[in-house]
């Protein structure tokens, strides 16, 4: 992780938003996250354009979770842990996923364009910084997404290069 965005997260001030909500995994929860995530910032000064990007990257990995991991099994469910300030916005996804391997996600080809595959690339060219830690023995899986808000250049993805040490 990018020390800056480490920093970030250790030193959140005390005024922080928290908000942790246990789903259900199935497309009818996408709504309501989307909500809840717009409720957790409405007191921050946020455009509609980077509020939009941020429902889309949290929707695309909630997405991800009911389709590939749970194969839209709606029995399932999932936990979501989001945290903002005025500098910084972070969403953690929890889920069980026992053969998911991070390094096995394909890289979209953009030159055949076709309907699927995109989420993480999405994901990945929206935030600021995206992990995803596995416990191969549990099978839990832990996705953080972070976005900067105050050193926001708008452009988006994860270009450490403008994020100051």
């Amino acid at each position: 992780m990018h020390a800056r965005i480490k920093q970030l997260i250790e030193e959140l001030p005390p005024d922080a938003t928290h908000m942790k909500m246990h789903v259900q995994g199935s497309p009818e929860t996408l709504a309501l996250i989307r909500r809840v995530i717009a409720a957790c910032v409405q007191h921050l000064d946020l455009s509609a354009a980077l509020l939009n990007d941020i429902k889309l990257a949290t929707t695309e990995a909630c997405t991800n979770v009911i389709k590939h991991a749970y194969k839209f099994d709606d029995s399932m469910s999932f936990d979501l842990k989001i945290t903002t300030s005025e500098e910084v916005f972070v969403v953690e996804v929890f889920y069980n996923d026992p053969g998911f391997i991070p390094a096995n996600i394909p890289v979209p080809n953009l030159n055949e364009i076709k309907e699927g595959g995109l989420g993480v690339f999405i994901i990945k060219n929206i935030m600021d910084h995206v992990d995803y830690i596995t416990d191969g023995e549990s099978g839990r899986v832990r996705l953080q997404m972070v976005k900067i808000l105050k050193l926001q250049d708008n452009s988006g993805g994860q270009s450490e290069d403008r994020l100051p040490d």
